[in-house]
């Protein structure tokens, strides 16, 4: 008789320390996952929003419009791109940007604006090189426009800049080259 009774002392004991066990790693598991939605203080991530942060690209110009979440940039002279903020934006310095500033934004490839901040007046110039003049070269976008360019002995240099050559230059109003670089590829028909 005494058997039976030692073995239902046993279950009832494996059964209370079991849901004991069960019912803290519940806890513990809550406590992490609130934890970690604390930290981060934002939805995890989808694979086009990581997509999107690696493949964005700086934009500098000059502010010609800010109008509820839309920024109208001018990039170079009489060539403007429209790009939104949201939710994710960083304003840097809590800067949203005021009409005639010139700025610098993080912006993905669906223009959307990931950060932005004041900046030095500078333009932004993507295109082919046609022409290599020492220091001066002329560089022409997809739609046939072009632009003469001078390097100088503080303009950072990337790469070549051949004829040829794509390139993305970062240039002064007064057409003083602060940057030039190799241009990703184009997006779209004909560029990939």
């Amino acid at each position: 008789m005494r058997r039976p009774s030692v073995w239902m002392m046993m279950a009832l004991l494996l059964g209370f320390t079991s849901f004991g066990l069960v019912q803290a790693a519940e806890e513990s598991s809550s406590r992490d996952s609130s934890k970690s939605r604390d930290n981060r203080g934002e939805t995890p991530q989808t694979g086009d929003q990581l997509t999107a942060q690696r493949d964005a690209e700086v934009f500098r110009g000059k502010l010609v419009k800010v109008d509820a979440g839309m920024y109208t940039l001018e990039t170079s002279p009489g060539r403007q791109v429209n790009i939104r903020s949201g939710g994710t934006t960083k304003f840097e310095e809590n800067y949203r940007g005021m009409e005639g500033d010139w700025i610098e934004a993080l912006v993905s490839p669906d223009m959307h604006l990931q950060s932005i901040k004041k900046a030095t007046p500078a333009y932004i110039w993507e295109g082919d090189v046609l022409k290599v003049d020492g220091d001066f070269f002329v560089v022409k976008d997809e739609n046939g426009k072009e632009i003469r360019l001078q390097t100088g002995k503080d303009s950072k240099l990337t790469g070549s800049h051949k004829v040829g050559d794509r390139v993305r230059a970062e240039y002064t109003p007064e057409g003083q080259v602060l940057s030039v670089k190799p241009a990703k590829p184009m997006r779209g028909p004909g560029g990939g």
